[in-house]
């Protein structure tokens, strides 16, 4: 037996190969106006810091209450669920009773 009826000899046409994304990559809105990344990374750091000496969560008829009060400002992204004021993403940071609104609304 040859080695071309073996089907070694054949030539095959490549098939071009499609990179495969496993997420959506986040795409960058200018009119999100969020603050600068040190100036987001400044409070999350001073948020940690506050967590850290009250770790406490509040409960969950406090934590609707400050998410309800978020939603309705309009400085929240619906989207992100993140003040445009601090950047913060604000599922954790309602959480704790640490946490606060950067305009001082809870």
């Amino acid at each position: 037996m040859t080695e071309e009826s073996k089907g070694f000899g054949k030539k095959r046409k490549a098939k071009p190969v499609q990179p495969r994304l496993r997420f959506n990559p986040p795409t960058h809105d200018p009119t999100k106006n969020y603050p600068s990344i040190a100036q987001q990374a400044k409070n999350l750091a001073q948020t940690a810091a506050d967590v850290a000496r009250d770790p406490r969560w509040v409960d969950d008829e406090e934590y609707e209450r400050r998410m309800n009060i978020c939603r309705a400002c309009n400085l929240f992204d619906h989207e992100q669920v993140r003040c445009r004021k601090c950047g913060c993403r604000l599922k954790g940071k309602a959480r704790f009773k640490a946490g606060k609104c950067p305009i001082q609304k809870w």
